[in-house]
């Protein structure tokens, strides 16, 4: 590719605008230029368009810069459709007041900042309108900018203005994945200081990240992000990682799986769990496929939280898990007699276990019915346990000093405490 610094007073012109750009810790200005469109192309790293890339290469494809045009044309279309209102505002703006905010663009013509931006100018173009450049700021990366400076410029400039770019939920747990674990660009300290995040914030996501890596190599579809984006998962994963914490006090799920675990039985404990709630929400998805049912993402949250409320966290927990285990494996060994499935595969595979499917959801059903019913029935206990609590707090000394207003008040709701009691008595008949 060329070196778009070298066309700078050719085809690509300065303006008089300038921007600051904060870059190894120094802010310095930078002028701002004038670039034909077709000398720019997108960066296929872009956190915002992760699930569709995923997809795309799943499918078979290349993506293949040798024809930037067609390169191009592809990823303008993920970045449309990640947020088609928030794009076309973008487009009307740009055509009414042209463009106000400059971009990023390094000297090989990736886009670092503006891609939203970008593709707005592009389809102005493709509707014919004159005059079309994109305005941007051009970094040259022999002057010693690395990778790391490239993602912390882009995080910088997306996540930490007053209004930062929206990114899907699983888009973003993907990023994050890949800046923190899987590349190990920064840590999660670092990480937080650049997205406008406090440390506790990031790391509940780069759990629910991990969540969600670990569930995608559950069902054999690793790193098939777009089946999370499709099904709206991020919730669930939250959800699911709440369980896991409350039952295993102290866990990371960052690192539980570390071949230098000396803890196993903590391991087998969480893969326990997390193996049964896995096989559930996959179930209850994929039988709201199979059926066409209109039941939501929040639904399948709500049932996997009473599964967690009902059952993981009371004495039927150990129960249920054995009395799961099974289906659990049958279903697990199904989904990896293939190679890797994608949604379509997962989607026939699905059918052919349907009846474990149920059977996954009926047997929580049942559990959650039951727990449910039970704590119906020991309310009264534990809510006579409180109050009973509460009056160890009362030192009965202190009732010869009130005064006479504050005994008033004390002897109104002493009465009406004995109406309390009087009621309890006639209910049970005492």
């Amino acid at each position: 590719m060329q070196d778009l610094k070298q066309l700078i007073g050719q085809s690509i012109m300065e303006t008089d605008e300038t921007r600051p750009l904060l870059i190894k810790n120094k802010e310095k200005m930078y002028k701002v230029m004038i670039i034909p469109l077709n000398y720019c192309h997108y960066n296929e790293k872009n956190g915002r368009i992760s699930t569709y890339i995923s997809q795309y290469l799943s499918s078979g494809n290349d993506l293949q810069k040798e024809d930037l045009e067609a390169y191009n044309q592809v990823l303008e279309q993920f970045i449309y459709d990640s947020n088609p209102n928030a794009l076309d505002k973008t487009k009307k703006n740009i055509h009414l007041v042209g463009q106000l905010e400059p971009g990023v663009v390094l000297n090989d013509g990736r886009i670092i900042d503006g891609n939203r931006r970008f593709t707005a100018l592009r389809k102005l173009q493709a509707e014919g309108k004159p005059d079309i450049y994109f305005k941007a700021i051009l970094l040259d990366q022999s002057e010693g900018i690395d990778d790391k400076d490239i993602k912390k410029l882009e995080l910088q400039l997306q996540h930490g203005k007053e209004k930062p770019v929206e990114y899907n939920p699983i888009d973003n747990l993907v990023d994050i994945y890949q800046d923190i674990i899987e590349n190990k660009l920064f840590t999660i300290e670092e990480y937080s200081q650049y997205v406008n995040k406090s440390v506790g914030e990031v790391k509940k996501m780069v759990k629910r990240s991990v969540l969600m890596n670990q569930f995608l190599q559950y069902i054999n579809a690793e790193k098939q992000y777009y089946i999370a984006r499709d099904w709206e998962f991020d919730t669930i994963f939250q959800d699911i990682l709440t369980i896991i914490e409350r039952q295993l006090k102290g866990i990371d799920v960052i690192t539980v799986l570390d071949a230098k675990s000396d803890n196993r039985s903590e391991v087998q404990e969480y893969l326990r769990i997390r193996n049964t709630l896995f096989t559930t929400a996959f179930s209850g998805r994929m039988l709201k496929t199979n059926t066409q049912t209109k039941q939501s993402s929040d639904d399948l949250s709500r049932y996997i939280r009473n599964i967690g409320k009902h059952i993981i966290d009371t004495d039927k927990k150990d129960d249920y898990l054995e009395e799961m285990e099974d289906v659990v494996d049958e279903m697990y060994d199904t989904l990896h007699d293939y190679d890797q499935l994608d949604l379509d595969t997962i989607q026939k595979v699905s059918k052919d276990i349907e009846d474990k499917q149920q059977d996954v959801i009926i047997k929580g059903d049942d559990y959650i019915q039951n727990g449910q019913l039970n704590d119906a029935q020991t309310k009264p206990v534990t809510i006579m346990d409180k109050v009973l609590k509460n009056f160890d707090q009362l030192d009965y000394v202190q009732l010869k000093y009130m005064d006479d207003e504050t005994e008033q008040n004390f002897l109104t709701l002493y009465k009406k405490l004995k109406t309390e009691m009087e009621k309890i008595e006639v209910a049970l008949r005492v």
